[in-house]
């Protein structure tokens, strides 16, 4: 289930890595996990380099909430997430 969905598709985008999208999805949504706003935030975002989300993401998100074993696969949907590829 979404929770303020309509919210976080009105984030002002600052043009740098969305850390502070990262931050005001988290915010305004509680319940969701790290991984699911760090998703949102590199959503159609096609200027960010596979290399940025892959250092982000490993800042931001906690380890607990995928399996190391999965970690590259994770990395993988997130980057086409970003160049709008899924």
């Amino acid at each position: 289930m979404l929770i303020n969905n309509t919210i976080t598709t009105n984030i002002k985008y600052t043009g740098q890595f969305p850390q502070y999208e990262f931050s005001e999805i988290k915010r305004l949504n509680p319940y969701w996990s790290d991984h699911t706003c760090f998703a949102e935030a590199v959503k159609n975002r096609r200027t960010l380099h596979p290399r940025l989300i892959r250092k982000w993401f490993s800042k931001l998100v906690d380890e607990n909430e995928y399996g190391k074993e999965d970690k590259n696969e994770v990395l993988q949907y997130l980057i086409k997430l970003a160049h709008g590829e899924v």
